[in-house]
C-alpha cells in the first residue's frame, strides 16, 4: 500500500512549516527500499538497533515532532490504545522523535506509552529517512506565540529541524513495504491504516 499526496498540485511546504528555500525538500523513502539500520537509546536508556528489532518480527517505525505538538499527542494517544492490536502480530511499534531525551521522558510519561520511543540526538534517522527539514522563521514564530515553544530549544538544538510525520512498515529483510507519507503535519497514518497494510510485511 502506497500513500501519497493524491493531488497532483506541489504542496504548500510553507504553510506547513518547511523551509525550502535552501533546495531541501523532503520526499521520504519509498515502497521497496531498504530501511536504513540505526542506533538509538529508548526512554529507559537502552540502546536500541533497527536491526535487533527486526530479528524478533516486522517493525511499524513512525516519527513525531515533539510533545509541544497537538496533532503528535492524539497520534501518541491512538497508538497507544491499539498497541496490542499491532504488537500481538508480531510486530514493533516504534518511534523516533527530534526532542531531547529528558522531552522523550516527558512524553512518555504524559501518555504512559508502553511502546519503543527513541530519541534522534543526532538527528541521523530522520535524515536518513529523507524526512527531516528546515522549520521556517514564521512557523517558529507561530509556536512560540501559540504553544510557547522553541523546537530549537526543545531538541536542544540551535537551529530548528523536524521530521515529516511519516510512517513506515518494514519487514524482517529490513524493507520498506507500505509508507504514509504527507508534509501536511495534520495528516497522520490512523491505527486502521497500519492494521491494512501490515499483512504487506509478513
Amino acid at each position: 500500500m502506497f500513500f501519497d499526496l493524491v493531488s497532483a498540485q506541489e504542496p504548500d511546504y510553507k504553510s506547513y512549516g518547511i523551509d525550502i528555500s535552501n533546495g531541501r525538500i523532503p520526499k521520504g523513502l519509498n515502497e521497496g527500499a531498504k530501511a536504513p539500520d540505526f542506533t538509538a537509546y529508548d526512554q529507559k536508556g537502552k540502546q536500541v538497533t533497527l536491526k535487533g528489532m527486526l530479528e524478533k518480527g516486522p517493525v511499524v517505525l513512525f516519527f513525531y515532532r515533539g510533545n509541544w505538538c497537538p496533532a503528535c499527542n492524539k497520534q501518541l494517544e491512538a497508538y497507544q490504545d491499539s498497541v496490542n492490536l499491532i504488537t500481538d502480530q508480531g510486530f514493533s511499534l516504534i518511534a523516533v522523535a527530534p526532542e531531547t531525551i529528558d522531552k522523550v521522558e516527558q512524553t512518555v510519561k504524559m501518555h504512559n506509552l508502553t511502546f519503543t520511543v527513541l530519541y534522534d540526538c543526532q538527528e541521523k534517522i530522520m535524515e536518513d529517512y529523507g524526512l527531516m527539514f528546515d522549520v521556517t522563521k514564521d512557523f517558529q514564530d507561530l509556536i512560540m506565540k501559540s504553544l510557547k515553544t522553541s523546537i530549537a530549544e526543545h531538541n536542544g538544538r540551535d537551529v530548528a529541524h523536524l521530521p515529516v510525520a511519516a510512517t513506515y512498515i518494514i519487514n524482517r529483510n529490513g524493507i520498506i513495504t507500505s509508507r504514509y507519507f504527507d508534509p501536511d503535519f495534520h495528516h497522520r497514518a490512523s491505527v486502521s491504516w497500519i492494521l491494512k497494510n501490515m499483512g504487506s510485511a509478513l
